[in-house]
């Protein structure tokens, strides 16, 4: 009877059918045998590593109580059990299974590697970045342990160290497209386009077909003055994930920086089409239409983007803008008083350099001050 083997939760859904039925089939000698012999440790923890192995983790983890009762000193079960508690979403009774793997065998590094995971996963990251290193210790060149590593650094917003690990990460398996894709959107983030285009080239090289690193390679490209190029990501991202109304979004930006506008507009109404209620859509397509000069479209654009997010002063900036264009002063002025209260700092000088709105800022004034002088006469007069 084997015992002491480690579970590899990942490979559940991986077993084939031939694995499947000789796993069930060996759960059933493992049942004959605790039926005749009840207090068999190794038969328990056989039978609750196999039922893990299949999925059965309600089954497995009751299976693993009765084993742990048997016999508690066995670090590996602890750790298995601990892993079968995480499928079943008991993390923090997961967290002390690892706890005392560890207080049983301080240097078992699955046990460190799944505790420092499992920190992660209740959002304790600070906790989770001291247990990866305790980690790294135990096996400084296992590329996981710097990868999520990185990933819990970048939620401490440790973005150098963050690079560090993930680049760490990079150099001990090349071949891990994710690493390489957040190795590049950091870099990205970070303002470094050149090294993060290197990256996410490197994960295409892996996963040609991954959509999100394309539109992230786009963005790079796009940060280094390459927009047709740019474009030309987009257009594979889009081809790959056509109903992801982000990308066709996108892809609508890309082409509105190339001045073509129709067919920019063309790629927001798909990405409407998928999601309705992306407020930066109907706002993107609003500035089109405003570029194209069909002003009247343009502000029931920026009205379906203020329904569904209304403190926006750039969409009640543009619909100033286009009120002015259309000769309607009233409105303009209405709409730029909004924009003006919501962002004062950036839309009041905005508003004063452009030449559009420079005279109905001036009305404005000139009616205020009017406005002003009138109370201020009426006040006297009451007071007398």
């Amino acid at each position: 009877m084997i015992s002491g083997q480690v579970i590899d939760i990942a490979s559940v859904n991986n077993l084939s059918h031939e694995q499947d039925d000789r796993y069930r089939l060996e759960i059933n000698i493992c049942d004959r045998v605790i039926k005749r012999y009840p207090y068999h440790y190794q038969a328990w923890n056989y039978r609750s590593y196999l039922l893990a192995s299949v999925g059965q983790y309600e089954a497995a983890a009751e299976s693993y109580r009765h084993t742990l009762s048997l016999k508690a000193t066995e670090h590996r079960v602890w750790c298995n059990y601990g892993a079968v508690l995480e499928k079943l979403e008991a993390l923090d009774e997961a967290s002390r299974c690892f706890n005392k793997a560890l207080k049983q065998s301080p240097g078992y590094f699955k046990a460190q590697y799944r505790k420092s995971k499992n920190l992660h996963r209740r959002a304790l990251y600070g906790e989770a970045v001291v247990s990866y290193e305790q980690a790294i210790q135990l096996r400084p060149d296992f590329y996981k342990v710097w990868y999520y590593r990185g990933k819990a650094l970048l939620q401490l917003n440790r973005t150098e160290q963050a690079i560090t690990s993930l680049s760490k990460a990079t150099e001990l398996y090349d071949g891990d497209s994710r690493v390489w894709m957040i190795l590049g959107r950091t870099l990205l983030h970070e303002q470094q386009p050149q090294a993060a285009l290197n990256a996410l080239n490197q994960a295409l090289r892996i996963e040609p077909n991954h959509a999100t690193a394309w539109s992230y390679h786009a963005s790079a490209l796009k940060d280094l003055g390459h927009l047709q190029e740019a474009f030309t990501s987009l257009e594979r991202a889009v081809t790959l994930e056509p109903e992801d109304s982000r990308l066709w979004h996108l892809r609508g930006l890309a082409l509105l920086e190339l001045d073509q506008l129709e067919t920019a507009k063309e790629s927001f109404t798909t990405s409407l089409k998928i999601n309705a209620y992306n407020y930066q859509g109907w706002l993107a397509i609003g500035w089109a239409l405003q570029k194209m000069e069909s002003y009247g479209l343009a502000i029931e654009a920026y009205d379906k983007s203020l329904a569904i997010e209304p403190d926006q002063p750039f969409a009640f900036y543009n619909q100033a803008r286009c009120h002015a264009r259309l000769g309607h002063d009233l409105w303009a002025l209405e709409h730029l008083n909004r924009a003006m209260s919501l962002d004062p700092n950036i839309y009041t000088e905005r508003a004063h350099a452009d030449p559009l709105l420079q005279s109905i800022l001036k009305d404005m004034q000139d009616n205020d001050s009017g406005e002003d002088l009138e109370a201020v006469e009426r006040i006297d007069f009451d007071a007398e």
